[in-house]
């Protein structure tokens, strides 16, 4: 209701700040309390703005404290980029992101800090990954597009997508090595752009791009210990609480597929399974972990010491295999459907990632601190960390070309076994710097 004239307004004046200065108090804020609970409202007492001004200037929460997700241009623009480089896809696609990435933000300050948050809190993190993905898809289909129209330049003959997805993950791989782990902004790096293109070149060399002695890539992925006969059987405690199990996933999956990914709730999965919430998040940490799966649990250093060393100095291929090996047990008809799931609902696909995506830190921690250990198995200098990021992610482009996503290669890890013999080859295909 307006104000009576005369009287005056009880609605707060808005101060037209820039978006920087919203940008700032969004991070202090995040930084401060913990990146899930800061709120807009929040945001808005410490900029001293409105609601409506904070709206004007960020369309989130989330874009004002990691920063709005960034746009890939249509083909006007990526195409000529593209084609300025058709015998290195990689290099074309660091010329479309590093400018970009450098001037994301004017103020150098609230750059850092959104550095320091994402590095720091593993939530402002997942949601850094979430946009992250967004982005790469986006791009994805942007050099699909240029193939498409630029045949007589694929490396990979009849299947653009394949090509397009290896050459825009190994980008990110370049992009995320150099910035090391994301940690460092890269408007911070003396020569941005030198540093990315060297991480490109050590890529190359880590997977054996131009080495015809290199053999090919096979992971040997740990089977579990099938226990011996002496073994005591589960008890009655542990049927019961592997049935219940069951039943949440069961219902969660199939409850998506009925309704969709972003339609379930967690009352409905708990109607379905004839359970209580307090049961399901005795379970379950959230929604997405009972659809999708729960994060991944890396192993323990010294077991996955043994899975790394097997493999020497393939360390992508060994960064596979401890993925593939950290996998907890999951009911068949769980996996099956997730990869049914994965195949028809996008959403459902780009949350599986974001499983895999959130527990990367930790995969290259492990893998680092095994380089470290045995550096007879490094095959560049930079350091452990430094190739751990880029055989870490070169085993992640690997499982992004199986059809159904991260979820269908979980699902079947024998057959993502040999898919990730296929991609690594189509992988050095794409780097390996020859015409094609």
């Amino acid at each position: 209701m307006a104000a009576v004239e005369g009287t005056p307004s009880r609605r707060k004046a808005s101060r037209r700040q820039p978006p920087s200065v919203v940008a700032r108090a969004a991070v202090s804020a995040a930084l401060e309390h913990g990146y899930e609970h800061v709120t807009v409202e929040m945001i808005c007492s410490l900029a001293d703005i409105s609601r409506s001004t904070f709206f004007n200037h960020f369309p989130s929460r989330d874009a004002a404290i990691i920063g709005k997700p960034l746009t890939v241009p249509g083909p006007e623009v990526t195409h000529p980029i593209l084609s300025g480089y058709p015998d290195d896809l990689v290099r074309g696609l660091l010329e479309m992101q590093v400018p970009g990435l450098v001037h994301r933000t004017a103020d150098a300050d609230v750059l850092r800090d959104r550095t320091r948050l994402i590095t720091e809190q593993p939530a402002a993190m997942s949601q850094y990954s979430t946009g992250l993905i967004s982005v790469q898809n986006n791009l994805t289909e942007a050099v699909e597009g240029w193939l498409r129209a630029n045949p007589q330049h694929s490396r990979l003959p009849g299947r653009p997508r394949t090509e397009a997805v290896l050459a825009v993950t190994a980008a990110y791989a370049a992009l995320y090595a150099a910035s090391k782990w994301w940690s460092i902004p890269l408007r911070d790096l003396p020569e941005p752009m030198s540093a990315c293109l060297s991480a490109a070149d050590a890529l190359r060399v880590v997977v054996g791009a131009n080495d015809p002695s290199r053999p090919k890539s096979v992971p040997c992925v740990p089977v579990p210990e099938v226990a011996d006969c002496s073994a005591r059987a589960p008890g009655l405690r542990e049927r019961k609480r592997r049935d219940t199990e069951n039943r949440i996933e069961l219902a969660a999956v199939r409850g998506a597929l009925e309704r969709g990914f972003a339609a379930v709730t967690v009352d409905e999965i708990c109607e379905e399974a004839v359970i209580s919430r307090s049961t399901f998040f005795n379970y379950f940490p959230s929604r997405d972990a009972a659809i999708v799966g729960r994060p991944l649990e890396v192993l323990p250093q010294e077991a996955a010491d043994a899975v790394l060393s097997s493999h020497g100095r393939d360390t992508a291929a060994g960064a596979f295999a401890l993925i593939f090996g950290s996998l907890g047990p999951t009911d068949t008809e769980v996996a099956r459907l997730r990869a049914e799931l994965s195949r028809k609902q996008p959403a459902a696909r780009d949350a599986g990632t974001t499983t895999l995506v959130d527990a990367g830190t930790q995969i290259m921690a492990t893998i680092r601190d095994w380089l470290a250990a045995n550096p007879q198995y490094s095959s560049i200098n930079g350091g452990p960390a430094y190739e751990a990021s880029l055989a870490s992610n070169a085993a992640y482009a690997a499982i992004s070309v199986v059809e159904d996503g991260w979820l269908g290669a979980a699902a079947d890890v024998q057959a993502s076994s040999k898919v990730f013999t296929a991609a690594m080859t189509d992988l050095r295909t794409i780097l390996s710097g020859q015409p094609a």
